[in-house]
């Protein structure tokens, strides 16, 4: 019962902060898509931070973060297990994500999402799945950063899914895109998958990986086998949560400009 008032608490108050980030951001609607990234991924940063750190209290580890591409223009790609994950990216790998359609209709998530640079896409659509890979290569290409749950959805079971679409992973190999193996653990314990609920101060982790050299591949089918079969490696070595001392949480993100 706590912990579903909690989580009705905290959906309110995503929804307040989701409100404060997009009056940052709708000002850059002026910027064409593929510039205005660069600045609106810091605003997009705030909102993560505000929901992993304030609304969550949560208790995080980072892991790896000087294996992120110093280049801009990288594709990070994780598990899923909790809507905690995206906010984990965002502001730990400055990604902005790849969502279902039905997003975009949610007040200020959508416009503000999109204005920051999610792509949005209907997952029924065999169209709209070849869309979002030509979308997602432009903004990479325009120096956005992006993250992608090759899963599809958040695990209800803690397993990692068998079926996973790897089609995005390939065509970065093939337009020489940088592609960042990541994995999540214990947010599912935070924001539970399935129904309204919100545990506090809990153990949450983010560990990136090194990207591998695409140029050790010869075709792109094999570079995002092995790019999933290492975030999946990484995701069962962090089964047993056995963390380290969480780290200070670090402050609100700030402006570049």
């Amino acid at each position: 019962m706590i912990a579903t008032l909690l989580g009705l608490f905290g959906f309110l108050q995503v929804l307040v902060w989701a409100a404060f980030v997009s009056a940052q951001i709708y000002p850059f609607a002026v910027v064409p898509r593929g510039k205005r990234e660069r600045f609106t991924i810091w605003p997009a940063r705030m909102f993560g931070w505000l929901c992993v750190y304030v609304t969550c209290l949560a208790r995080v580890t980072v892991v790896g973060l000087e294996n992120l591409p110093r280049k801009r223009g990288y594709l990070v790609v994780s598990n899923h297990r909790s809507w905690m994950d995206v906010g984990l990216l965002i502001l730990h790998t400055r990604s902005l994500g790849i969502s279902k359609k039905e997003i975009a209709y949610v007040p200020f998530f959508g416009l503000a999402g999109y204005l920051a640079g999610v792509i949005f896409f209907d997952r029924k659509s065999r169209l709209s799945r070849g869309r979002v890979i030509e979308d997602a290569l432009n903004l990479l290409h325009a120096g956005a950063n992006l993250h992608v749950f090759p899963e599809g959805t958040r695990t209800r079971d803690g397993r990692i899914g068998e079926k996973v679409y790897l089609r995005l992973l390939s065509s970065c190999h093939q337009s020489g895109i940088e592609v960042v193996p990541a994995c999540v653990w214990g947010t599912d314990r935070a924001v539970p998958p399935t129904g309204l609920a919100l545990h506090l101060r809990q153990e949450v982790g983010l560990e990136i990986g090194a990207p591998l050299d695409p140029a050790a591949y010869s075709s792109g089918a094999d570079y995002a086998r092995d790019t999933w079969a290492r975030v999946v490696s990484m995701a069962r070595a962090r089964g047993a949560d056995e963390l380290v001392s969480p780290a200070t949480p670090p402050s609100p993100p700030r402006s570049a400009t």
